[in-house]
C-alpha cells in the first residue's frame, strides 16, 4: 500500500454529500456536515492538493484520487464521491474535457 492511503485524513463528524435535482433543467450537489465533518473534508482536499504524486506507486499518466462511499466516510444519505487530482503523474497533463479551463 502507498504511503499516500497510510496517511490520509479521515473524515470525522457528521458529513453528507448528495446530488440534489431542483427541476428539469436545474440541479446541485449539495455538501452538508457540521463543523468538524466540513474541517476535515478541507484537511482531505488538502491533503490531496499537496500530496507528491512522484512519491505513490501508480503509472506515469495516473491521477491521484480518494473514494468516499456513503456509510463510510459518509453519512448514508450520501452519493459516492470521488475526489481526483488533475494533473497526472509524470506528465502534469490535464484531461482533455479541461483543456483550456482556467
Amino acid at each position: 500500500m502507498s504511503d499516500f492511503f497510510k496517511s490520509i485524513p479521515e473524515i470525522k463528524g457528521k458529513l453528507e454529500i448528495f446530488h440534489h435535482v431542483i427541476n428539469e433543467t436545474s440541479q446541485k450537489i449539495v455538501v452538508i456536515g457540521d463543523p468538524e465533518g466540513l474541517g476535515s473534508l478541507s484537511k482531505l482536499i488538502k491533503y490531496l492538493a499537496d500530496w507528491d504524486q512522484n512519491l505513490s506507486g501508480m503509472p506515469i499518466g495516473e491521477r491521484e484520487h480518494i473514494h468516499l462511499d456513503p456509510g463510510f466516510a459518509l453519512g448514508q444519505h450520501s452519493c459516492s464521491v470521488e475526489i481526483c487530482r488533475a494533473d497526472a503523474k509524470g506528465t502534469g497533463k490535464y484531461p482533455a474535457f479541461m483543456q483550456g479551463d482556467k
